[in-house]
């Protein structure tokens, strides 16, 4: 038997405040197989940032209505639930203002304390994104070791790129500038860092800790930066294409300096390819491979 919830019973159920209801409505189609709706409007606020010019829904957003749809109808609370791994992530065409959107899942796998679903997004003009998610029940020990007043990669005059130039190489803005500065780059490696503020507004729209999704994005603009600061690439932008695979360790929490270490070793002219590392402090709590298409601006 199908079962439906509408946006406030989706609101209710995963403790969400705007902009980060990514659904409209959802429905239960039978034990395995889920479906949901959300059509997207200029007026969202994640537009402001991405792009100001150019307006298109962030890929991790994608990412995220699945994440929403499968946590509606998951067993429990969905607080319960947490993303252990994203993988085969294709985001095959950008969804932009005035879409509307289809969500769909299948869950292809219960075991060992995991939920496992092949999901995708669709418009009217076709398949948007494909991803297979995997979510296992948080961790009874959400602490995290007070980090240093002063790091090894705290902000100071030797840093490679500050806030400005990182801003001159990217069309992020707020909301959606997620490094803070390069503190180090060397070749085809960089170290970025992001500081979790409890004043970021997506902790006023009900996440207790940083939206996970936002790790793959964080992950993302790192390497994009490093990318874009190449003589060749100047004036360029860059897109996100695919992410291999991302694997979450553990749920980062406000307070929290991230440093991402990403290497995005040589490749062709219109795509990049790399992997990223975060860390807090000296423990790995994420970390993903990825892809780019280099394009004009």
């Amino acid at each position: 038997m199908s079962e439906f919830c509408n946006a406030a019973a989706i609101a209710a159920k995963l403790n969400l405040q705007a902009p980060w209801r990514l659904l409209d409505h959802a429905e239960k189609i039978d034990e395995t197989h889920f479906r949901g709706f959300k059509a997207f409007t200029v007026n969202e606020e994640f537009f402001t940032g991405h792009f100001p010019v150019h307006p298109i829904v962030p890929g991790v957003l994608h990412v995220e209505a699945v994440r929403q749809l499968c946590l509606t109808f998951a067993p429990g609370n969905a607080s319960d639930w947490r993303v252990k791994c994203i993988e085969k992530v294709k985001f095959r065409r950008q969804i932009l203002p005035g879409d509307r959107v289809t969500v769909e899942a299948e869950k292809v796998e219960t075991e060992d304390g995991t939920l496992k679903f092949k999901a995708s997004c669709s418009s009217a003009s076709g398949r948007c994104t494909d991803v297979i998610i995997t979510f296992c029940k948080v961790e009874n020990n959400t602490n995290f070791t007070i980090p240093e007043t002063i790091a090894d990669f705290d902000r100071t005059a030797e840093i490679s790129m500050d806030t400005d130039k990182v801003m001159s190489l990217m069309p992020h803005r707020f909301p959606f500038l997620l490094i803070d500065y390069i503190a180090k780059a060397e070749d085809t490696k960089v170290n970025a860092i992001k500081n979790v503020s409890y004043n970021e507004p997506f902790f006023s729209s009900g996440f207790s800790v940083l939206p996970e999704v936002l790790l793959c994005e964080i992950g993302a603009q790192a390497s994009c930066a490093s990318l874009l600061s190449r003589p060749e690439n100047a004036g360029k932008l860059g897109f996100f294409m695919a992410i291999d695979k991302a694997v979450y360790y553990r749920q980062v929490q406000p307070g929290e300096q991230l440093r991402i270490e990403s290497d995005l070793p040589a490749g062709s002219s219109k795509f990049g390819k790399g992997s990223g590392k975060i860390y807090s402090g000296n423990e790995l709590v994420f970390e993903v491979t990825l892809m780019f298409a280099i394009v004009d601006a």
